[in-house]
């Protein structure tokens, strides 16, 4: 049965599409099998997949116009179910529908046996979409920077969570929170993690691994390739390889 994690802020540039495909590909690389979710309308996971943007996504998923063999791209154990431009109107549509919230749950369901981790990756924004995310998953990791309005959102999505684990998702829980695009030498990056260490709502949910500044990631997607096929050696791979290890010792 998979672990199904949503990579979830509502906040834009907080390295959500890099920390899917990044670490998806640093699981297989540990030999389990991963399947990745684009829910953003501006298909950069897909993308950075190599996938060419399609004409049928996850939205033809999720109303039933498509099915999951229709969507689903596969390369060895990394697989993915890609966005599309057309996402946006089918999330008006969803918006709908009688229990629009369970929509990708049960989708996802059909498949979770065979794969031992399917990562979402969500848009900048607390709509149905990443309600969806939300209520199919097992656990949901919050990616952030260091720097001055780090905070912005954090308390949002986690009284959105807490309202998701209560009324519809009682297996929800935060994963923690991941720290991207880290400087871990400045004395600002140090004071953030400090302070939220410090959180009695956030104790034990920061994970030790940083992914520090690295401009082969950028590049990487931008290459449309993962940091692996990229720049195996950068520091960008070793951080999501500990990453995936760090995981891997909590969830199995």
């Amino acid at each position: 049965m998979a672990n199904i994690i949503s990579i979830i802020n509502n906040k834009g540039g907080t390295g959500k599409t890099t920390s899917v495909l990044n670490l998806g590909a640093a699981l297989t690389k540990k030999r389990k099998r991963v399947l990745l979710v684009d829910l953003d309308s501006q298909c950069n996971l897909t993308s950075a997949f190599g996938a060419e943007t399609p004409e049928i996504g996850v939205g033809d998923l999720l109303v039933g116009s498509a099915t999951l063999d229709d969507v689903m791209i596969k390369n060895g154990k990394l697989s993915l179910i890609p966005s599309s431009e057309k996402l946006l109107d089918f999330e008006f549509q969803l918006n709908n529908e009688p229990g629009r919230e369970y929509m990708l749950r049960e989708q996802l369901d059909k498949v979770a046996n065979d794969f031992d981790f399917i990562l979402i990756d969500c848009p900048p924004s607390l709509g149905t979409l990443s309600i969806n995310s939300m209520v199919a998953a097992n656990h949901f990791i919050v990616p952030m920077q260091a720097e001055n309005f780090a905070f912005i959102g954090l308390d949002r999505i986690m009284l959105i969570s807490e309202k998701v684990k209560k009324r519809m998702n009682p297996d929800l829980d935060l994963a923690g929170i991941l720290f991207v695009k880290l400087d871990p030498r400045t004395k600002f990056s140090q004071a953030v993690i400090q302070s939220l260490s410090e959180n009695q709502n956030f104790k034990g949910k920061l994970f030790n691994t940083y992914i520090r500044q690295d401009i082969s990631l950028m590049e990487s997607g931008a290459f449309k390739q993962s940091v692996y096929d990229y720049a195996p050696n950068s520091r960008g791979a070793d951080d999501y390889n500990d990453l995936a290890k760090e995981i891997l010792k909590i969830y199995g």
